[in-house]
């Protein structure tokens, strides 16, 4: 491979950060990357230096896989290369900062656990169709695009391909999209602000949400522990949104993918108990290393004597939402403190201890494909008020639960909260529920008018603990 894709490079880094399930590495030469196109026509190609129009394409395999040169094809033990396949990564000509546009299923990512947006890519390889699930990443080139470009186009990528209706965007379109103006030469390079790229999205017809940590009085440089802040931003993450993340101290954007619990939870040091002090990790897309890099929410003795970021280094994130959500996270918060009290009072909730909460938003489709999997641990009228209740598309659901049941997977009680209510909404509440009985709510009336009905759940049996937005990432 020649030098302009940095290859010594390249091979160290995938040493070091990709796991020994991959033993095979197809290298696909003349490879047209669409968004290295993009960037060649309208700046590489202006310059006085000549660069290449095409990329180097790398794609992962485990070792049931070879190269039949006879046949010009890639073979398997068992006929199906597909099922063996772990995305790949391409290779810009640009001397530096040649990592480009990558797919790599999570699994076989150093550290990487817990669960992860990802969505369907397929890949053509010598007239093969592969797929592989993942997000979508790649290194800046640090000329016409740097670390909140990148992070901008690889949240922008994932909705183009987890969703049809969705506009694919190319990576130079990052830096026409962050100005009203054609920038050109250097300003690319100069990085962008939070506020700058929230206008990236705007432009791109998407409807992001700024959410910044709060300051101190006396200095707004400087901020504070803010466990609001970071509650939403998991909340928002459980939700299924990639988060456009600023770490203000370090000048840098990364983008927060995934999560994974910690396997024995902890005890909480405050009454409002949220399931953010049960996180061990979270999954960041960080243009300066492969996906899914781990990084732990508070500093750790690793952290700091690496000098790594923490969740902790977190100032603001960027979440897109769709357009019929209207019930923020913080409103969201605020309920749910409000719906603990009223579960420890009037639901059969056993007074003292801690009640953790922990809320996320979803469809009420995956809410129902929910029920109808776990239909015999819900019992039938719960699962029959599920499917009758008058809903809007998307919903927050509000789960409560002791640690001992946290630790077992299991939940006290639920909330659906309309997604689409306003913060004066007199009832955003669609169903609240525990084990024994549910209120379904009457939000037609604009009063707090409600009926009760009694679940006739089997004794004993548990609520199962919603995971549906997020896939599981397996060890290859």
């Amino acid at each position: 491979m020649d030098g302009v894709f940095q290859p010594k490079q390249i091979a160290k880094r995938l040493n070091a950060e990709v796991t020994k399930a991959v033993e095979f590495v197809l290298v696909e030469h003349g490879y047209v990357d669409k968004d290295y196109r993009s960037t060649f026509y309208g700046f590489y190609s202006k310059k006085g230096r000549s660069y290449r129009r095409d990329c180097v394409r790398l794609h992962f395999f485990s070792g049931s896989v070879t190269y039949d040169e006879s046949r010009t094809n890639i073979v398997s033990q068992d006929g199906c290369p597909g099922d063996h396949y772990f995305g790949y990564i391409v290779l810009r000509p640009t001397m530096t900062a040649t990592l480009g546009r990558s797919v790599l299923a999570p699994g076989i990512r150093v550290a990487a656990k817990g669960r992860a947006i990802q969505s369907e890519h397929r890949v053509n390889v010598l007239g093969h169709t592969f797929a592989v699930w993942g997000f979508p990443s790649m290194a800046q080139p640090a000329d016409i695009a740097v670390c909140a470009h990148v992070s901008c186009w690889t949240i922008l990528r994932y909705y183009s391909e987890r969703f049809p209706q969705c506009r694919e965007y190319l990576l130079y379109d990052m830096a026409q999209l962050a100005s009203s103006f054609d920038p050109g030469g250097l300003i690319p390079s100069l990085g962008l602000s939070v506020w700058e790229a929230e206008r990236v999205f705007q432009a791109a017809g998407c409807f992001p949400l700024v959410i910044a940590k709060r300051r101190k009085r006396d200095d707004d440089e400087a901020p504070v522990e803010d466990r609001e802040f970071l509650e939403q931003l998991l909340a928002y993450l459980e939700s299924g949104f990639p988060l456009f993340v600023e770490i203000g101290s370090r000048q840098h954007a990364v983008v927060a993918v995934g999560y994974s619990w910690r396997d024995q939870s902890s005890a909480s040091l405050h009454d409002e108990a949220h399931t953010w002090e049960q996180v061990e990790s979270l999954l960041m897309v960080d243009d300066n290393r492969l996906p899914y890099r781990s990084v732990p929410p508070t500093p750790t003795p690793e952290s700091i004597a690496t000098n790594s970021y923490t969740g902790a280094e977190f100032d603001s994130f960027i979440v897109v939402l769709p357009e019929r959500v209207h019930f923020p996270a913080d409103a969201v918060d605020a309920l749910s403190i409000h719906l603990a009290v009223a579960l420890k009072k009037g639901l059969g909730v056993e007074e003292g201890g801690v009640l953790m909460r922990r809320y996320f938003m979803t469809t009420i489709s995956e809410l129902r494909g929910h029920a109808r999997e776990y239909e015999s641990q819900m019992g039938n009228v719960l699962v029959r008020l599920l499917m009758e209740v008058d809903s809007p598309h998307y919903v927050w659901v509000i789960e409560f639960c002791s640690q001992n049941q946290w630790d077992h997977g299991h939940v006290t009680a639920r909330a659906i909260v309309d997604a689409s209510a306003s913060k004066r909404d007199p009832v955003a509440t669609v169903l609240l529920h525990d084990e024994q009985q549910a209120i379904v709510f009457d939000r037609s009336s604009g009063t707090q008018l409600h009926k009760k009905e009694q679940l006739r759940r089997a004794t004993g049996v548990p609520l199962p603990r919603m995971e549906v937005n997020l896939g599981q990432v397996v060890r290859a």
